[in-house]
């Protein structure tokens, strides 16, 4: 039997309202693509920046070692910065020898110079981690305090010192102990005996600049 006007006409309706339905949701997937395209665009020129902050402020340390006359060697692909010279302690011990006092007064001013280079480089920056160290055959029960208060003898000579941004400077310092637990084999004990300066940058990609 064919279908009455009536029928046709609701036929027409349901079909033309099912289309309508169906445009509208294409659309608004096409609005959420492009919206997802320019997001990742946004972070992806955001990562850029970052690491373009991060790799300013190595070279910028870097530079300041040459000119200090401090030994370095820096790998910019992962941001690893190695010192032949550093904060070592006798076995036990906590105070810092007059070196090691020498050694902080050129390093801290080129520090802090390269993380204060401008707002982006300095925004990059959460903290800078001052991390005391203990070697395997010291300490006994106690390297964790050992080390920490290793990372404190330093952190109260910075405190003492004068140089370029000093307030922003001791703002961002966070003094941190990892005990005996990075204690490495193959070095001398008096290598495991330090304090290491480690970035921790705002994406909380940590990249570590020893002073060993």
């Amino acid at each position: 039997m064919e279908p009455t006007v009536e029928q046709a006409d609701e036929h027409i309706d349901e079909t033309g309202s099912w289309l309508s339905i169906g445009d509208l949701m294409a659309g608004l997937l096409m609005v959420f693509a492009l919206l997802l395209v320019v997001t990742m665009a946004e972070l992806y020129e955001y990562q850029e920046q970052s690491e373009s902050n991060r790799i300013v402020i190595i070279e910028e340390i870097q530079k300041g070692l040459i000119k200090a006359g401090i030994e370095s060697k820096v790998d910019l692909e992962t941001g690893s910065l190695s010192l032949s010279e550093g904060l070592n302690f006798k076995h036990d011990g906590a105070m810092l020898s007059p070196a090691a006092k020498s050694f902080l007064d050129k390093l801290i001013p080129i520090y802090s110079q390269a993380i204060f280079l401008n707002d982006e480089t300095s925004v990059e920056v959460l903290h800078l981690v001052i991390e005391g160290h203990a070697a395997k055959n010291e300490g006994k029960r106690k390297a964790m305090s050992l080390s920490l208060n290793r990372a404190e003898a330093v952190t109260t000579y910075i405190e003492r010192m004068i140089f370029p941004y000093k307030g922003r400077f001791l703002d961002k310092a966070l003094p941190a102990a990892r005990g005996k637990l990075d204690a490495d084999d193959q070095l001398p004990a008096q290598g495991n005996r330090k304090v290491v300066f480690r970035f921790e940058f705002k994406s909380h990609d940590l990249t570590e600049l020893r002073g060993q």
